[in-house]
């Protein structure tokens, strides 16, 4: 909503330098979203005039508290009121796009008046993330993998609930039962790395791999159209602000610029799992002066799990006891 909103402002960039042209996104026109001279995003929220509260100025990101404004609106009209102000500095359509969603996920979805103190905690922490991102192709692919998985589950919810927060977690996803780590490839052949302690892990718990090959094609799916599939499925507002977060810390702030389109191959909703157990690994003793091992498989003369056993696994709701990983 925010964004189709925010294009739409876009033709109308006002050309003073001080002056935001915006419109109203709520039934009550108590929430603004504007656009300067620069067609920088600003979200108005309403705040109270004693709410006062230190201004935050940061790299990616500008908000001031409990400002008196006047927003030139349509057909030349004004609107007066006190609000809180974010302005992201910001006019790249992609960049903006995901901002917006994740704003909108945390400020429009409640009819409770937000804070002040609220605001800037939130803020603090979306700037936070968007410090410890970087872009890679290496990355698009491995998250296109792990939202695949999310798509296939029959609880998206629980997927996303069981996902790792971690970029670089041993395992994608740990339940109360088991752990799962999903290796994709462009390839037809499901040949993947591995570390050792991956494979045998040293808890009470049970391990699998879902291996997955993916063709590049252009009638596939970007890891932007896979982030919005899924979020149109999570009904939680709470649980969809994470899952936007988590796939902006995976996957880049150029998430939805990326042209990259892919499909699991040979069909389009084809995975294989395997009990980690069941996969080869090099022999080292215990006695060995040998560490992080790291090692490629190839999985096509190991058995998966049947169909019937996969399916229940991608429920993510498995009772068994583990340890926190």
């Amino acid at each position: 909503m925010l964004f189709s909103l925010y294009s739409e402002l876009c033709e109308t960039i006002p050309e003073a330098e001080d002056a935001q042209f915006g419109l109203p996104f709520s039934i009550e026109e108590n929430l603004w979203l504007a656009v300067d001279h620069n067609a920088y995003p600003t979200l108005l929220l309403p705040a109270k005039e004693t709410d006062l509260r230190a201004d935050i100025v940061l790299r990616s990101v500008d908000v001031e508290f409990s400002r008196h404004c006047e927003i030139l609106t349509a057909g030349d009209k004004t609107q007066s009121g006190c609000y809180s102000i974010i302005r992201l500095k910001e006019d790249d359509p992609d960049i903006v796009r995901l901002f917006m969603t994740i704003l909108e996920e945390l400020f429009c979805q409640d009819a409770q008046a937000i804070s002040n103190a609220e605001i800037a905690e939130s803020i603090q922490e979306i700037a936070a993330l968007f410090s410890q991102v970087d872009d890679s192709q290496r990355d698009l692919i491995g998250l296109w993998g792990e939202i695949f998985a999310i798509a296939q589950s029959p609880s998206s919810e629980a997927a996303v609930r069981s996902w790792s927060s971690r970029k670089h977690a041993k395992y994608d996803f740990v339940t109360e039962g088991f752990v799962l780590d999903v290796k994709t490839t462009l390839s037809n052949v499901p040949k993947h790395r591995f570390s050792l302690d991956q494979l045998r892990p040293a808890g009470d718990y049970d391990a699998f791999i879902l291996s997955l090959c993916v063709e590049e094609i252009p009638s596939g799916k970007s890891v932007g159209d896979m982030v919005d599939t899924v979020a149109a499925r999570i009904g939680d507002a709470e649980l969809r602000s994470a899952f936007l977060q988590q796939c902006l810390l995976k996957g880049g702030k150029r998430l939805y610029q990326s042209t990259l389109r892919l499909q699991a191959y040979p069909e389009s909703t084809h995975y294989q799992i395997y009990e980690a157990a069941d996969v080869p690994v090099p022999a080292i003793l215990p006695e060995d002066p040998i560490d992080n091992v790291r090692f490629d498989v190839e999985l096509t003369n190991v058995d998966p799990l049947p169909s019937d056993q996969s399916i229940d696994l991608m429920g993510f709701e498995a009772e068994r006891g583990t340890h926190d990983h």
